[in-house]
């Protein structure tokens, strides 16, 4: 993807040990009781105890009076404000010297991705960002760097989607950054990525975010857990930086369960823009938002395994009503709305080709619907029936499948992934969470003729 000029390599110094790390610097101004104060200031990405974007000012000349009555919330602080770019938010902890009248301030944003150099007019021609916690994948295709007299392997995933092209790439500290995270958990940087034209033309920041809004839940998917683009810095043509949005990982290291097998990274390639035609339908894009979202939630087991249930459902349901009613108009909103649950899901599932009968991959399910101890008449009546047990207080069995719930809760999942690679028209290889013992381990999806 990239010429020598666009060298796709780290905006940031990310490589450092330290806890807070430093990535912007500049001019700084704090508001207190509407007294303005100028000084220095810094964006950290503090990742203890959790990850987030802080900023920190460093003042001179602030009064005594005006100093310690913002630090007791007597004195307003109507605005912070770093590189002019002013940001909504509140103060975390300050201090100084009254002598000197130093006074420094921590303050947490509002939200994040925060823009702060640049704006969605900026125009650049290609953007980097970086990937915390990625998975060890094998590339598409792989180059060398080298390190002292040491050579390492470098993967490369090319994502192409109409006039966009996105570049996945790892690092020579990838291998050794995935393995401290399995001993110690945390965040690391694993890998970073690159944005461009295919014709080499220019964007906007505005086109920049959306970019990478859809990456945001594509890459999560794939994961099976929040993983996001952060701190995306984007160029012109002369290299200088032009914009800037700061942003941390939004989940520690984990290893969720999914559909993306990392020794096949052509999954990706073949899924990406089927995914995005998907996307960039309006009534799609809140859809998939929304699936996606309560799919990951779902698929972090240590939060409960009985609530990942109920959320799956809610997300097939979800998707069942976009694909069936909205999309395909296979029945109204009333006939919809008619249906049974478990109805729902046959619906969606029959029309995707996925299959319906309880497998011999889940067999407790298998063993309460063939022993004649329950009537269920299939996968989705299974599903469904456990739900409403979990979910009604006065159901006459509840309580008594939780020796069900892991598949029933595994089941689900595989339901909901599958339907999402179907809805964006893939047909290609995938990891099956209900019986994949290895990594490598793939298989066709159900509907491939």
């Amino acid at each position: 993807m990239n010429t020598d000029k666009h060298r796709l390599e780290p905006a940031f110094d990310f490589t450092a040990s330290e806890s807070s790390l430093l990535i912007h610097q500049s001019q700084a101004e704090v508001c207190i009781d509407g007294n303005r104060y100028a000084g220095n200031g810094e964006v950290r990405l503090d990742l203890l105890p959790r990850a987030n974007i802080r900023l920190y000012g460093y003042f001179q000349g602030v009064p005594v009076q005006d100093a310690m009555g913002a630090h007791i919330g007597q004195k307003p602080i109507s605005f912070f404000s770093i590189n002019s770019h002013q940001i909504e938010g509140f103060r975390l902890s300050s201090g100084g010297d009254a002598t000197t009248q130093e006074y420094s301030l921590k303050w947490c944003p509002k939200s994040e991705p925060i823009n702060g150099v640049g704006d969605e007019s900026t125009q650049m021609i290609w953007l980097v960002f970086h990937l915390f916690n990625f998975v060890d994948l094998i590339g598409i295709r792989r180059s060398t760097e080298q390190s002292g007299t040491e050579m390492h392997a470098i993967e490369h995933v090319d994502l192409v989607f109409n006039e966009w092209k996105v570049e996945l790439k790892s690092l020579i500290s990838t291998r050794e950054n995935i393995k401290a995270l399995k001993e110690d958990g945390g965040y690391r940087l694993t890998h970073i990525g690159g944005i461009q034209k295919a014709d080499g033309t220019l964007f906007s920041g505005k086109d920049a975010d959306e970019c990478l809004k859809a990456l945001r839940f594509f890459l999560s998917f794939a994961k099976g857990g929040r993983c996001e683009p952060i701190c995306a810095v984007g160029f012109d043509a002369s290299d200088n930086r032009v914009r800037e949005s700061w942003s941390s990982p939004r989940e520690p290291w984990h290893t969720p369960l999914s559909w993306f097998d990392p020794h096949s990274s052509s999954q990706l390639v073949a899924l990406f823009p089927g995914f995005m035609t998907r996307w960039t339908d309006d009534d799609w894009c809140k859809a998939l938002h929304e699936v996606i979202y309560w799919y990951l939630n779902a698929n972090n087991s240590p939060r409960g395994i009985d609530a990942g249930i109920i959320l799956t459902q809610a997300a097939i349901e979800r998707l069942s009503y976009e694909y069936s009613v909205k999309d395909k108009r296979l029945v109204t909103v009333k006939g919809f709305k008619d249906l049974w649950a478990s109805d729902k899901f046959r619906l969606l599932f029959s029309s995707l080709g996925i299959p319906l009968d309880i497998s011999a991959a889940t067999p407790e399910l298998k063993n309460l619907a063939s022993t004649g101890q329950m009537n269920w008449l299939d996968a989705p009546h299974a599903l469904t029936e456990i739900r409403n047990s979990l979910v009604h207080p006065e159901h006459k069995r509840r309580g008594q499948f939780s020796a069900a719930y892991y598949e029933a809760w595994n089941l689900g999942l595989w339901y909901l992934e599958m339907g999402i690679l179907s809805i964006c028209g893939y047909s290609g290889t995938y990891g099956n969470r209900l019986k994949q013992q290895w990594v490598g381990q793939v298989e066709n999806v159900p509907w491939k003729k």
